[in-house]
């Protein structure tokens, strides 16, 4: 075959799934690939043939598939490098035939050496082909180039030299304040350190700066005077006594500070309109600090300032710089919100929380609660049910409408009547009612003829059923019977029961609705099973049998025996001997 490929590698990106990896040039024997995965650090490990991957279609001339065992990891690069041995192994033998396959694989062969050396060459330091370099060769051994460094001498040959570098460290000293930099490095050939050794001028100390507020004199006079042009003085020697504070017109600049001064009553705040904080200059452990506690006055030359004492510390000497600073308070209001009248239309930003008060009127005023359209006025619940309460005028009692609980799960409407004024009556009232009309669904109880009922004035008109005479009842009026094989019986539903019995042992569950039926009457049929042994049955305690005998009934398939029973009282059922094998 011909080559006219110079291609003699692949490279490839693992993703942690793919496991096969094409090589597209020809090789002749599987050996004759290396496969090299390279880890993101840079460190690169060959892999072994058979161990870690197999290779299909050596001899193929668009080469084939690297497979490995297990998918090379994301981030891993793949290399598949063509790596024929440097050998050549065709014997051409005398006389012997001379066939153009072999001959064109021993120069294949040479050929992809030829490009593996290529390769190689590609990736080494090479000088230009316009450079010139006399010799490539440098003659000093391992031990004697160990931690130094490649290099080129004078005339641009390769040497080796000592100058490379493991660690570097740097200090720094002060040198005084208008000397020279100074700067040195050490370097220690056997170990690689380099040291660096500064030394840095210190600066000039710059000139003291202005101090920040206004710059004052401190007078220790305490006379309600003009304390002198850039001068601020005290009304008393104590800094903690002080309750006026008397400020020159100017600071010490001579410039005009009336107006800033005569400005610190501006905040409406009852408890501190500004702070006033004033300090030694250069000295800040030196301090007072006052609030400023009323109106300002504008006396001829000065302004004086009503202020009550914070905090101070140390004491002021007459002549002392001064720094003054002050700073305002935002209004309150006057002190404390005691109405919301100037505000035409105030909205809350969150909850409002009582805090234990009322909402109160004056003047027999009426408080008013008008949701806009079809708002509503919610009382909501909490870990209770939502409710109002209407005291008496003295609030010691009074009644009070409540929600149903959750659990009652319901939602309704309560319509108040209709007409003049009148009063709501409850189930528990005693009030007479007087041509109101009831109708017999809203009923429960008893309610006498004499009254009117149903508004019938004879009982026949009242639906009301006679001893002495005939009377015809509906289906629903009549007694209701159970069939099934529930043996917990359901006294407030039925009256009669028919109970199919499973083979073995039935127990007649003690009841829960005995207790509201005393006094009913019945029977309970129990029928045996069709095929298969025979029932019996087991009594709750809350059953008596005859002679506290139990219940012994028949034994055929199909037989069905009749039990009567009255309920005597809660968790008391009487039962009478049972009535065997009707048929």
């Amino acid at each position: 075959m011909t080559v006219s490929s110079t291609t003699t590698r692949n490279s490839y990106s693992g993703n942690g799934s793919t496991t096969t990896f094409a090589y597209g040039f020809k090789i002749f024997a599987d050996a004759d690939l290396t496969v090299i995965l390279r880890a993101s650090t840079g460190a690169e490990t060959v892999q072994t043939l058979t161990t870690h991957y197999t290779v299909t279609n050596a001899g193929n001339a668009s080469g084939g598939n690297v497979v490995f065992g297990s998918a090379p990891a994301s981030g891993v690069t793949v290399v598949l490098r063509r790596n024929v041995a440097l050998t050549q192994s065709t014997d051409y033998v005398a006389n012997d035939p001379f066939p153009a396959a072999t001959h064109e694989d021993a120069l294949d062969r040479l050929t992809f050496i030829a490009q593996q050396i290529q390769e190689e060459l590609d990736r080494s330091i090479k000088v230009s082909k316009t450079n010139t370099i006399s010799s490539s060769e440098f003659t000093t051994s391992a031990s004697d180039r160990a931690n130094k460094l490649l290099s080129f001498d004078g005339d641009g040959d390769l040497t080796v030299t000592e100058g490379k570098v493991d660690t570097v460290t740097a200090s720094a000293s002060a040198v005084s304040a208008g000397g020279s930099p100074t700067a040195s490095a050490t370097y220690t050939a056997s170990s690689g350190a380099l040291a660096l050794a500064l030394g840095l001028p210190t600066g000039a100390t710059g000139a003291t700066g202005n101090s920040a507020g206004l710059q004052m004199t401190f007078s220790n006079s305490t006379s309600d005077a003009d304390p002198g042009a850039g001068k601020l003085a005290l009304n008393n020697a104590t800094l903690s006594s002080v309750s006026v504070m008397f400020f020159d017109d100017a600071d010490d600049n001579s410039a005009d500070i009336s107006s800033f001064v005569q400005s610190f009553d501006d905040a409406s705040n009852a408890t501190a309109r500004g702070l006033i904080h004033i300090e030694k200059e250069g000295t800040a452990s030196t301090f007072a600090l006052y609030k400023v506690t009323g109106a300002v006055t504008d006396a001829s030359g000065y302004t004086k300032v009503p202020v009550s004492h914070l905090v101070s510390n140390g004491t002021f000497s007459n002549a002392d710089g001064l720094r003054v600073d002050f700073s305002y308070s935002g209004n309150d209001g006057a002190g404390s919100l005691t109405e919301v009248s100037g505000d035409t239309s105030p909205q809350l930003g969150g909850n409002l929380d009582m805090n234990g008060q009322d909402i109160v009127t004056t003047s027999n005023a009426t408080i008013d609660l008008a949701p806009n359209g079809t708002g509503t006025v919610v009382v909501r619940g909490n870990t209770n049910s939502g409710a109002i309460v209407f005291n008496c005028e003295s609030n010691s009692h009074g009644q009070t409408v409540q929600a149903q609980p959750h659990s009652a799960g319901v939602t309704n409407t309560m319509l108040l009547p209709t007409g003049s004024n009148s009063t709501l009556v409850s189930e528990s009232a005693t009030q007479t009612l007087t041509n109101k009309t009831i109708g017999v669904a809203q009923l429960s109880g008893q309610v006498a003829i004499a009254k009117g009922g149903t508004g019938a004035t004879t009982l026949a008109g009242a639906n009301i059923v006679t001893t002495n005479a005939q009377n015809t009842f509906t289906k629903a009026q009549l007694p209701s019977t159970f069939t099934g094989t529930n043996l917990t019986l359901d006294f407030d539903t039925y009256q009669n029961f028919i109970l199919t019995l499973s083979s073995g042992s039935n127990s007649l569950a003690n009841p829960s609705t005995e207790g509201s039926q005393i006094g009913q009457t019945g029977v309970i049929i129990f029928i045996q099973p069709s095929s298969s042994s025979a029932g019996t049955v087991s009594l709750g305690t809350d059953y008596e049998s005859v002679g506290a005998g139990g219940l012994t009934l028949s034994s055929a398939n199909n037989d069905y025996d009749v039990v009567p029973y009255v309920v005597k009282a809660d968790n008391s059922i009487l039962l009478g001997t049972p009535q065997l094998n009707f048929g």
